[in-house]
C-alpha cells in the first residue's frame, strides 16, 4: 500500500513539474502593457493597423488593444494578452502597418507573479525591418518602449 500512495504522489509531483500550462481551472494570467512611442509620432484613428501579439516557444497570442493615452508627449498604447504556458522566452511584438516590426523580449519568470504596479519603461531590442532576415539589434534612434505587469485570479 505504501508503494501504491510513493508510486501515485511520485506520478502527481511529475505532472505538476511538468505541465506548461499555468492556470488548469480558472482564467489564465494576463499581462497589461504600455508601448510608448516616439515624440511627434501619429496613432493611426481607432489604432487601424496596429497589432501586438506575443510570441513564445510555445505558441503565439493577439493582444486586445485597450486604450491609448500620452506621456510626456509621446503617445502610449495600452493592451492585454493572456499568458497561458509556463516558459521564460516571451517576446512581445508591436506591428504598425508600413513600419518595422519591433520586438520587446520580456524580462519575466516562467510562472510570473501578479504585480500590483507597471515595472520600469524598458527599450526596444529588436527591430524586424527586413522580413525574412534575423532582426537587427536596436540602435539609439529606436525611441520605443514598454512597460507591463501581470495580473492573475487564482
Amino acid at each position: 500500500m505504501l508503494l501504491v500512495v510513493t508510486i501515485y504522489g511520485a506520478v502527481i509531483g511529475y505532472v505538476e513539474l511538468t505541465d506548461d500550462v499555468l492556470v488548469r481551472n480558472g482564467p489564465p494570467p494576463q499581462l497589461e502593457f504600455e508601448l510608448r512611442l516616439p515624440p511627434g509620432t501619429a496613432l493611426p484613428t481607432q489604432l487601424e493597423g496596429v497589432k501586438v501579439d506575443l510570441d513564445t516557444d510555445k505558441n503565439q497570442m493577439f493582444s486586445t488593444l485597450t486604450g491609448t493615452t500620452t506621456d510626456h508627449g509621446r503617445p502610449v498604447i495600452q493592451g492585454v494578452v493572456d499568458l497561458y504556458f509556463r516558459t521564460s522566452s516571451r517576446i512581445l511584438v508591436l506591428h504598425i502597418k508600413g513600419e518595422p516590426d519591433r520586438l520587446f523580449m520580456l524580462k519575466l519568470k516562467a510562472n510570473p507573479p501578479a504585480v500590483p504596479d507597471f515595472g520600469p519603461w524598458q527599450r526596444v531590442d529588436y527591430i524586424d525591418d527586413q522580413p525574412g532576415q534575423e532582426p537587427r539589434k536596436a540602435g539609439d534612434g529606436d525611441n520605443y518602449e514598454v512597460r507591463y505587469r501581470v495580473k492573475r485570479a487564482d
